[in-house]
C-alpha cells in the first residue's frame, strides 16, 4: 500500500468509480436491514424496514455485473483467445471462491438466505456473456427478465418443483442434483432469472458513466421502469390476477405464510407457487416474476446513477461518501462479516434498530480503518484476487509455453 498518499486519495483513489462503491455499501446496508429488522410491527403493520426487501439484493446482483466488466475489461483490451481465456479462467476461479466461501457461512447461520453460492454460480456462467457486444447485452437483459419468470414456471410446474428454504452448505455437495435444481430455480436467489440481473450491470458497466448526463437519464429510466413495472402489475391483479389467486391459495389470514399479502409486500422467498400462471402478475419482493425483476432493476439503475452524481458533485471531497463507499469497496469482507456477527448479536437484549446501527458502524469503521492502514481491498478480496491473477497468468504462461506470441 502507497502509505506517501494522503487518506483522502486512500478513500477515494482518483479515477476509481466511487459511485459504484457507493451503490454496493448501500446494497450492503439493505441487506443488513432486511437480516435484522423485522417487517411488520404491531397488528402487521407493515414497517419501512420492508421497502429495502428484494431491492437491496437485486442492486447487489447488478453490481456483479459491473464487477464482471470491471474485472475482466484491462485483461480483454487485446485481442486473441488467450485473453479471453485467461479472463474466463479468472471469473471462474472468483466464482468457485465465492460459492465456498458461501458455502462455509451456511454452516454458520441457518436463518439467513446467503446470497453467495448463488452469487458464484452467476460469475462462473458469466464468461458465456462476455463477447457480447453492448447493444446485444442491453437488449438480453430485459428480454431475459420477462422470458426466464416464464421458462421457470414452465419448469417448475412440469417437474413439480416448489419453493426450497434451504441454505446451501459443504454437505449438500454430496446431492448436486438437488443442489443444482435448488441454485438454478428453486431457491431463494434463483439463478435462471436473476442472470437479467447480471446482464444489465454488464450493459450498465460499458456505458459512459463519467458522464452526469448518463448517470442523470439513468435515475429518470430506473425510476420510470420501478413505477411502470409495478403499476402494470397491480391493473393484472385488479383485472382477475388478484380473485384466481386468492381462489388457489384458500382462506389464509393476511401475511401468514403462503398468502397473498406476504407474497406482494414481504416476499415469496425466492419463486412463486407454481400452482398457476397468475403468480407471474405479481410484483412481489423475491417473487422472480418478470414485474419483480423489472421493478427492482428500475431501482438499481436509479439508485446506481444517483450515487455516480454525488460522486461527481463532490469531486475532490468524494472521500465524505467513504461511510458507504469504503465498505462498498470489499462487499465480500463486510457481507460475510455481517453473516458472522449475526450470530453473536441474535442474543443480543438490545432492539433490532440499536443492533443494525451496530453492524453499521463496524462495517464502517473496519472498512475505513483497512484502507487507511492495510490495503485498498478487503481481506477477502486480497485472497480472491491473488487467486485469479495465479489462474490468469498460468493460462498465459502456459500459451507462451506452447510458443504461441503474446499479443
Amino acid at each position: 500500500m502507497d502509505h506517501s498518499s494522503s487518506p483522502a486519495q486512500r478513500l477515494a483513489p482518483p479515477g476509481r468509480n466511487l459511485g459504484i462503491d457507493t451503490a454496493r455499501g448501500l446494497a450492503l446496508f439493505g441487506m443488513m436491514v432486511t437480516h435484522i429488522v423485522p417487517f411488520l410491527g404491531p397488528g402487521d403493520e407493515l414497517l419501512p424496514s420492508v421497502w429495502f426487501a428484494g431491492r437491496s439484493s437485486a442492486l447487489f446482483a447488478v453490481l456483479a455485473g459491473f464487477s464482471v466488466v470491471l474485472s475482466t475489461d484491462r485483461i480483454l483490451t487485446g485481442s486473441g483467445e488467450r485473453r479471453w481465456a485467461a479472463a474466463s479462467l479468472g471469473l471462474v476461479v472468483r466464482g468457485l471462491l465465492i460459492s465456498v466461501i458461501g458455502l462455509l457461512l451456511g454452516v454458520i447461520t441457518s436463518s439467513i438466505a446467503v446470497i453467495l453460492v448463488f452469487y458464484g454460480l452467476m460469475f462462473c456462467l458469466a464468461p458465456l456473456f462476455l463477447r457480447l457486444p453492448t447493444l446485444a447485452l442491453g437488449l438480453l437483459a430485459p428480454t431475459w427478465m420477462i422470458a426466464a419468470p416464464v421458462i421457470s414456471m414452465w419448469l417448475r410446474r412440469a417437474f413439480d418443483l416448489h419453493p426450497n428454504y434451504i441454505v446451501p452448505t459443504p454437505g449438500d455437495l454430496l446431492s448436486p442434483g438437488p443442489l443444482l435444481t435448488d441454485l438454478v430455480l428453486t431457491g431463494y436467489y434463483p439463478v435462471l432469472p436473476w442472470l437479467g440481473y447480471l446482464f444489465l450491470g454488464m450493459f450498465l458497466a460499458r456505458l459512459p458513466w463519467r458522464s452526469a448526463a448518463a448517470a442523470a437519464i439513468a435515475v429518470l429510466i430506473g425510476l420510470g421502469t420501478a413505477v411502470l413495472s409495478k403499476a402494470v402489475s397491480s391493473l393484472l391483479l385488479t383485472a382477475g390476477g388478484r380473485g384466481a389467486l386468492e381462489a388457489v391459495i384458500g382462506p389464509v389470514a393476511p401475511f401468514d405464510r403462503g398468502s397473498l399479502e406476504e407474497a406482494l409486500h414481504t416476499g415469496s422467498y425466492g419463486v412463486t407457487p407454481n400452482d398457476s400462471w397468475w403468480w407471474l402478475a405479481i410484483a412481489g419482493p423475491h417473487s422472480a416474476t418478470p414485474f419483480d425483476l423489472l421493478h427492482t432493476s428500475g431501482v438499481a439503475v436509479a439508485v446506481i446513477g444517483a450515487c455516480t452524481l454525488a460522486a461527481m458533485v463532490l469531486g475532490r471531497r468524494s472521500a465524505a461518501l467513504s461511510p458507504l463507499s469504503a465498505p462498498g469497496s470489499m462487499p465480500l469482507t463486510i457481507y460475510a462479516g455481517h453473516i458472522v456477527f449475526l450470530e453473536f448479536t441474535a442474543l443480543s437484549p438490545f432492539s433490532a434498530g440499536v443492533d443494525l446501527i451496530t453492524h453499521i458502524v463496524f462495517a464502517i469503521v473496519f472498512a475505513i480503518v483497512w484502507k487507511l492502514t492495510v490495503s485498498p481491498r478487503g481481506p477477502l478480496e486480497g485472497l480472491v484476487s491473488s487467486a485469479v491473477s495465479s489462474a490468469r497468468e498460468a493460462v498465459q504462461r502456459d500459451r507462451e509455453a506452447q510458443g504461441e506470441p503474446t499479443r
